[in-house]
């Protein structure tokens, strides 16, 4: 899946300018890995636009990865229940028959190295936390005034929580901002990264056509 993603940011840089404006194409991946008869114990939705913008193209990509320590795992180890079949839908997801049977290999193996008090011990704070990450990235090889900046996305929503990123100058910006939530923990990173930050190889690549990037990606620790 990374791979894919970084094909398709590469595809961006390599684009023909004179080749036409493309069409907007609009991709959706689900996978899961069920364990247990809860919640599934991993999940991956990505989503990918890319559409035609002024003299270039622009890529939406979202992403979401959930680890459900404490909603999937921890009911499972504390039941004999059968791991379900997958509930992913999409091009990409993983078979069902393979994600069951990967779901039962974790269960049982969690559950004989649990059997050590030690791990056990070790093991109990993770087992009440579910973990989730997004992640939002737009590029772009359009003219645009304010670079990758006006590109950050959510930038309201992070104004709201009075984070305001800089901009990018002569170096990218990669930020980020920690702290407690009312049931756990949340971190937030923005990263901005205009043509002049890339390496000479990928400037030249792109000859007179701009590029900019901008991430964010939050990460929160859910306690349940």
């Amino acid at each position: 899946m990374l791979r894919r993603i970084g094909h398709r940011l590469r595809r961006l840089v390599a684009a023909d300018p004179a080749g036409g404006a493309a069409s907007e194409r609009h991709v959706r991946l689900t996978a899961e890995l069920p364990v247990g008869q809860a919640a599934p114990l991993w999940r991956v939705q990505l989503e990918w636009v890319s559409t035609p913008q002024a003299d270039g193209e622009r890529l939406h990509l979202r992403a979401h990865v959930q680890t459900n320590f404490a909603s999937a795992l921890r009911p499972a180890l504390a039941s004999a229940a059968t791991p379900h079949p997958a509930l992913a839908s999409g091009s990409r997801a993983l078979a069902p028959n393979l994600a069951a049977h990967l779901g039962g290999l974790i269960q049982r193996a969690a559950s004989r190295a649990l059997a050590a008090p030690g791990i056990r011990m070790l093991a109990e704070p993770l087992l009440r936390l579910d973990l989730n990450t997004w992640i939002e990235i737009q590029a772009s090889t359009a003219s645009l005034a304010a670079g990758s900046h006006g590109l950050l996305p959510q930038a309201e929503r992070l104004a709201q929580l009075g984070i305001v990123p800089r901009r990018a100058g002569e170096q990218p910006v990669a930020e980020s901002w920690a702290g407690e939530a009312a049931d756990g923990f949340a971190q937030v990173s923005v990263i901005q990264i205009d043509k002049h930050h890339l390496p000479e190889g990928l400037q030249r690549r792109l000859g007179d056509r701009p590029f900019s990037l901008a991430a964010t990606i939050v990460n929160t620790a859910q306690e349940k």
